[in-house]
């Protein structure tokens, strides 16, 4: 499976010249919302649509996919195409509506490193003999050009027996893609069931005795609870 998925729609954004509390409460009451471009050009006020970048943006695979944003400024008629990563969205509280989105505009010539989240595929044969897959981390640092970061990248654990692990060195990565850290930490292994879990499951199953002791406990101790919380009141 290819691990990159760009996003082919197009952001638009215009320029806005406007700041502040008001001005944007007036851009979101016409349908628009109020954003930002960081990047080499310095920060810029943006304004957008905000139901079709709101459906577009749904699209998208997650924070770390690459877009295209095109930028027109209506006072000198000019406009121009960047590609952007997401830094944040903020969203309205209890409405399916986007409030406010930060971008940051990548230089197309200088690598960059950035969080790919991974996606485990194959059939572990120690999780066929009773051990459990454990996802160490959730994403890892790569190090390449923006044109070039991945949607995702795959980790096989077919070959993973109980107690192996794959560590981020080991990582196949597309072509022109790299480890964007030198340290070497496990990001996926095959674990077995812990030792006391088990120990703790037996003593349940055999110590009738001993839970209704405990039961007992517990209820003296939910009346000297319920004692405080009145003197509380």
């Amino acid at each position: 499976m290819d691990s990159r998925n760009m996003t082919q729609n197009q952001l638009s954004a215009s320029i806005r010249s406007k700041k502040g509390k008001s001005a944007n409460q007036k851009l979101r009451q016409a349908g628009n919302i109020p954003a930002v471009l960081y990047g080499p050009r310095g920060n810029i006020l943006l304004e957008m649509a905000e139901e079709s970048t709101r459906h577009l943006l749904e699209k998208m695979s997650g924070m770390h996919e690459l877009v295209p944003i095109n930028v027109t400024d209506s006072a000198s008629g000019e406009s121009w195409t960047a590609q952007v990563l997401l830094r944040e969205i903020q969203k309205h509280p209890y409405q399916h509506q986007i409030t406010h989105i930060d971008f940051w505009e990548l230089p197309e010539a200088k690598p960059q490193i950035v969080r790919i989240p991974i996606h485990v595929i194959g059939e572990s044969p120690g999780v066929k003999g009773g051990g459990v897959l454990q996802m160490v981390v959730r994403e890892i640092p790569v190090s390449c050009l923006p044109a070039d970061i991945p949607s995702f990248v795959e980790v096989d654990s077919s070959s993973l027996e109980l107690g192996d692990s794959i560590r981020i060195q080991d990582v196949k990565l597309p072509e022109k893609v790299t480890v964007g850290t030198d340290e070497n930490f496990a990001v996926i292994s095959i674990v077995g069931r812990a030792k006391e879990e088990e120990e703790e499951i037996v003593e349940v199953a055999e110590g009738e005795e001993g839970v209704e002791a405990v039961e007992g406990e517990e209820a003296d101790s939910e009346d000297s609870v319920k004692d405080e919380k009145t003197e509380e009141e």
